[in-house]
């Protein structure tokens, strides 16, 4: 069965850059000046990707401009987010360079986060009888998770995430994932959560109840006053962070499979 790979770009490119950082490694940089750590680490992953998986349908996905639904939806939706560095930003025209010249497709749509573009075109993928991997290191991801869709984390010695891995991973099911970030909340992306409940006790409700809006019916048989209490009196906040959570499987973006078949780079302009 065919296999289409999809690739959280921007994930890669921040996780490679301030993992060099941390590091404590010097800066790459060219004779000119500009920085390329992260195009370096970007280029060699994908190309590490392809000599190992051989995937025969390939697509590295990017963030849009501008704001999208989650914005308009909540105003404070990533507003924790730090600034791009100037010397990271300088690099992403170059590491879309690098992709082009790898013949591996860039796509991006206006209006709408790399996650919900991911979600859909694996949707798609799916209903036409194809196998997807999504190739990144973000735990949201993991809620695509299906007996059709798996995770590869190449940041993580390139662990496999099928729905057995990520429920022993995360300690719910694939299909849960956005339930428990909506009671934990996330700071990365600024979603509030339910105030009082941290990872264990929103496990535990999950686990319990199967959904937050089944676990805010029963609040009155939640033991732990403060569990109780923030379901009861934090509804819509925990109902918000859902949506804000939630990855959409279904945005109406143009696709065709065969636009990201795989295909030979071009070593000229590589070099």
């Amino acid at each position: 069965m065919a296999q289409l790979f999809l690739i959280d770009s921007f994930g890669f490119i921040f996780r490679a850059y301030h993992a060099r950082a941390r590091s404590g490694a010097p800066p790459m940089r060219t004779a000119g000046g500009i920085s390329t750590e992260a195009v370096y680490i970007f280029h060699n992953m994908v190309r590490r990707l392809r000599s190992t998986q051989k995937p025969e349908y390939l697509a590295a996905i990017f963030e849009s401009q501008g704001p999208t639904f989650r914005d308009e939806a909540f105003a404070s939706y990533k507003a924790n987010r730090t600034e791009t560095p100037p010397d990271l930003l300088e690099q992403i025209p170059w590491i879309r360079r690098t992709l082009e010249a790898m013949r591996i497709p860039v796509l991006e749509y206006t209006g709408f986060e790399a996650d919900d573009v991911i979600g859909t075109l694996a949707c798609r993928a799916v209903e036409q009888g194809f196998q997807v991997v999504i190739v990144s290191s973000d735990k949201d991801m993991l809620q695509l998770v299906n007996d059709h869709v798996r995770m590869l984390n190449p940041m993580k010695d390139d662990m496999w995430y099928d729905a057995e891995a990520t429920e022993k991973f995360m300690g719910v099911r694939p299909a849960q994932i956005a339930d428990l970030l909506a009671l934990k909340g996330d700071t990365i992306d600024n979603i509030p959560g339910a105030p009082g409940i941290g990872d264990k006790g929103a496990k535990d409700l999950v686990v319990r109840f199967g959904s937050v809006e089944t676990a805010i019916e029963h609040a009155a048989e939640v033991e732990r006053r403060t569990y109780r209490e923030s379901l009861q009196n934090y509804r819509d906040q925990i109902l918000l962070s859902k949506k804000l959570a939630t990855i959409h499987t279904d945005v109406p973006i143009p696709f065709e499979l065969d636009s990201v078949a795989a295909k030979e780079p071009v070593n000229t302009s590589l070099r």
